[in-house]
């Protein structure tokens, strides 16, 4: 049992940060997207909340009026907030005594929903929140080691859940029906509606991660299987697993100090990585994370200094 739980206690969102008594250093740039007769090119960045200590996540709103980030209270807590695009200005929504991960509104956009690394640091609940960061609520008491999640309606979920090998489930709230879909997997996943398919990475050759694709037919197993099953849709590359997709279709991911653009995989079978945007003028060398706003004109990268989380 001790063994189990120092496990958890050091391998919460992948090694997302060092250990509770630090915090890994990371920002969150924001760029305009600005199109032109060159195509597509990025405003200078401004940085999201604190210059100092972590900040990460950002999840861009469907209206598009801002976006959720967390950010470091002390050294071993993070609240979410509020990124206002009008105003420029961060708010703060929770301030509870444990830690928020992953802020998303809820499919009726009525509540924040989360992940939340309760007082005992090994717990990781699935909760949600109202929009004052208030009338928190526990939505699956049994799902204690949840480290990811994306949904794919008010009435149903996918998690990344723990220990190792990391596998993807499927939660259905009114049957209370719980699928264990597959194993050996990446925190970078996505069901993305317009196509209804859930779209993963694949880690079971350690040498080459490969995004696969599965439809909402295959959402539910009796018994986890092997990524192999699913067909692949794109290759990554080499060490990185987070990426995003455009409005049509195509992938970006940072690597090597830029970003790269796959265009369509979906409809372009044989597409290739392309270089997109050098971030060296702005002497980004490290980054991970990526988000798009929904019209894609703003783009969140998480850059962070030392060790890559």
């Amino acid at each position: 049992m001790m063994r189990c739980i120092l496990f958890l206690f050091f391998t919460l969102f992948l090694q997302d940060y060092k250990g509770w008594s630090q915090l890994p250093e990371t920002s969150i740039y924001l760029f305009e997207i600005q199109r032109n007769h060159r195509g597509m090119t990025l405003s200078a960045p401004r940085i999201i909340g604190s210059r100092k200590g972590y900040n990460n996540q950002p999840w861009f709103l469907p209206d598009g009026s801002g976006m959720f980030y967390v950010r470091s209270i002390d050294t071993v807590n993070t609240e979410i907030f509020y990124y206002d695009f009008k105003k420029k200005k961060s708010k703060r929504i929770t301030k509870t005594k444990e830690a928020e991960y992953s802020p998303k509104l809820t499919p009726d956009m009525e509540r924040i929903s989360c992940v939340r690394v309760e007082k005992d640091r090994t717990t990781q609940h699935f909760f949600s929140y109202n929009k004052n960061g208030k009338q928190d609520f526990l939505m699956l008491p049994g799902l204690i080691s949840i480290g990811y999640y994306d949904w794919v309606n008010l009435n149903e979920w996918i998690s990344f859940e723990l220990p190792e090998p990391f596998y993807l489930v499927r939660h259905k709230v009114s049957s209370a029906v719980t699928d264990t879909l597959v194993n050996r997997v990446g925190r970078s996943f996505y069901y993305l509606k317009n196509k209804n398919v859930l779209v993963f990475v694949d880690k079971s050759d350690s040498l080459n991660w490969r995004i696969r694709m599965l439809d909402k037919n295959q959402l539910s197993s009796p018994t986890p299987s092997e990524p192999e099953r699913y067909p692949v849709l794109s290759d990554l590359l080499p060490g990185d697993e987070d990426y995003c997709f455009m409005q049509d279709g195509s992938i970006l991911m940072f690597h090597d100090g830029a970003i790269h653009k796959k265009q369509n995989p979906f409809a372009l079978k044989d597409s290739k990585w392309e270089l997109m945007w050098d971030m060296k003028p702005w002497s980004i060398k490290n980054g991970y994370r990526i988000s798009l706003s929904p019209d894609n004109t703003l783009l969140a990268l998480v850059v962070y200094s030392g060790e890559k989380p």
